[in-house]
């Protein structure tokens, strides 16, 4: 089917690129046409019922992709950077003393993509807490994330914190 590895290579860029789009176009679409036929609450209620789900699918995916068979601290961090990057999320990490992880978060697609659709009405929400909570909390990590700065909020980054639940 390929001639060249040039050729094979543009095609899995445009399968990425493709599937991506659609995961996109289907998280804002399957949101209005709920917000339509019911409401923003019920849309907002619906959503995060979703990304209680949908962290683990992904998550429990990434750890059998890259064979993390261990849950510990450096596993998720491989994790979540695939999460990230396949998302396009300009971002640090940060790891002090080996296990205060900070994401700092410069550029968030899913921001991005509420401000190009004009809809900067359904924020904030508690979906980046749900989200990047479940991550962890698939990774058996005894984890509290906190949010301290968002976009959001009007923030210039966001900043997640995760923070162990013994320091809390």
């Amino acid at each position: 089917m390929y001639k060249n590895r040039e050729a094979m290579e543009n095609f899995d860029k445009i399968k990425t690129l493709y599937f991506k789009r659609s995961y996109f176009a289907l998280d804002g679409l399957w949101f209005v046409m709920v917000e339509k036929h019911f409401s923003l609450k019920k849309a907002l209620k619906i959503d995060e019922d979703v990304w209680r789900v949908l962290p683990k699918i992904q998550a429990r995916q990434v750890k059998k992709l890259l064979n993390l068979n261990e849950d510990n601290l450096q596993n998720f961090i491989r994790g979540i950077k695939v999460k990230l990057e396949a998302e396009d999320y300009q971002y640090e990490i940060k790891l002090k003393n080996g296990e205060d992880l900070t994401l700092l978060i410069k550029k968030c697609p899913w921001f991005e993509i509420i401000k190009r659709s004009q809809r900067e009405y359904v924020l904030p929400n508690d979906i980046c807490q749900i989200d990047f909570q479940t991550w962890a909390d698939e990774f058996q990590l005894n984890l509290k994330v906190k949010i301290l700065s968002c976009m959001c909020w009007k923030d210039k980054n966001c900043k997640i914190c995760f923070v162990s639940k013994d320091k809390i």
